[in-house]
C-alpha cells in the first residue's frame, strides 16, 4: 500500500469516527460553500472528509449567495438522464438517520414548473426509497422515504395551495424526522407533517445536493446556500429561530 492510499484510508476512517461521535450524541454538520474555486466542498467544522462538485463542475457554478458564496445548479434537459449538476457530501456513511434527522438549506429558485420534481438534498437508494429525499414535487415540499422499487412511499408534504413557491426569492426549506413523525418547514413555519409511528429505512451511504443520484435526474434550477444536517429532529421553535433569526 503506497503512502497516498494509506493516508486516504486513514482520513476516511478518522472522518467517519468523528462524524459518528458517541452513540446517541447529537451531531451537526454544515456546508456553506465558501471555497473560492475548485471542486472540493468542505464541511464548515472539518468533521468529515471533503465532498465534491461532480462531473467536472457540469451544471454547477460558484456564485454569490444569501450570505457569502453559494452554488448555482442547472437542471439540464429534463428529457435526458445524467445531465443535471450535483454535489456529493462525504463522511456520513455510518450515521443512523432512522433515529432522527434534520435537513435544511436556503434555496433560491430560478425556474419552477408545476409537474416537475426538483431534488434539494437526499440520501436515497432509489426514487421510492429506502433512505430520504428533501425535494419539491408538484409545487410541494416533501421529506419522503419508502420501501424502494415499486413499493409504498411515505413522509410529509406541504400544501401547494397554502404554501406557494416562486422563482426569484430565497426560502429556508427543511425537513425533520423524530423516529416517528416526518415534518417539513418553509421559512421556519410548519408546512406539513405525517401521521405517527412511521419508519425511515436506511438509504444510500452518500448525500447528494442539487439532483438525484449524482446528477441522474430531478435537477434543481436555482441556488443552494448553507446546507445543514443533524442526527436528531429539531423542534418547531428551533426551526423558527434558525429561519427567522439565524440562530445556531
Amino acid at each position: 500500500m503506497n503512502t497516498f492510499t494509506r493516508n486516504a484510508l486513514l482520513w476516511s476512517l478518522v472522518g467517519t469516527l468523528v462524524a459518528l461521535g458517541e452513540p446517541g450524541k447529537q451531531r451537526n454538520w454544515r456546508w456553506t460553500f465558501e471555497e473560492a474555486d475548485g471542486l472540493k466542498i468542505h464541511e464548515a467544522s472539518g468533521q468529515v472528509k471533503p465532498g465534491a462538485i461532480l462531473h467536472e463542475s457540469r451544471g454547477v457554478q460558484r456564485v454569490r449567495g444569501r450570505s457569502g458564496m453559494a452554488l448555482e445548479f442547472a437542471g439540464g434537459d429534463r428529457r435526458q438522464r445524467s445531465q443535471a449538476g450535483c454535489v456529493l457530501l462525504n463522511g456520513l456513511e455510518q450515521v443512523d438517520w432512522s433515529q432522527g434527522l434534520t435537513v435544511e438549506a436556503w434555496v433560491f429558485f430560478t425556474k419552477l414548473e408545476r409537474p416537475a420534481t426538483y431534488e434539494i438534498v437526499s440520501a436515497t437508494k432509489g426514487d421510492r426509497g429506502p433512505g430520504w429525499r428533501l425535494m419539491i414535487s408538484w409545487e410541494s415540499l416533501w421529506l419522503r422515504t419508502g420501501e424502494g422499487g415499486a413499493g409504498t412511499t411515505w413522509g410529509a408534504g406541504s400544501n401547494p395551495s397554502a404554501t406557494r413557491f416562486k422563482p426569484g426569492q430565497w426560502y429556508h426549506l427543511a425537513g425533520t424526522y423524530d423516529s416517528s413523525v416526518f415534518r417539513v418547514y418553509v421559512d421556519g413555519v410548519l408546512a406539513g407533517q405525517s401521521e405517527a409511528k412511521l419508519t425511515l429505512p436506511p438509504g444510500a451511504p452518500i448525500v447528494y445536493v442539487g439532483s438525484y443520484q449524482g446528477g441522474f435526474a430531478y435537477g434543481l434550477n436555482g441556488i443552494v446556500d448553507d446546507v445543514r444536517l443533524c442526527n436528531r429532529a429539531r423542534s418547531p421553535v428551533e426551526m423558527i429561530a434558525r429561519a427567522k433569526l439565524g440562530r445556531e
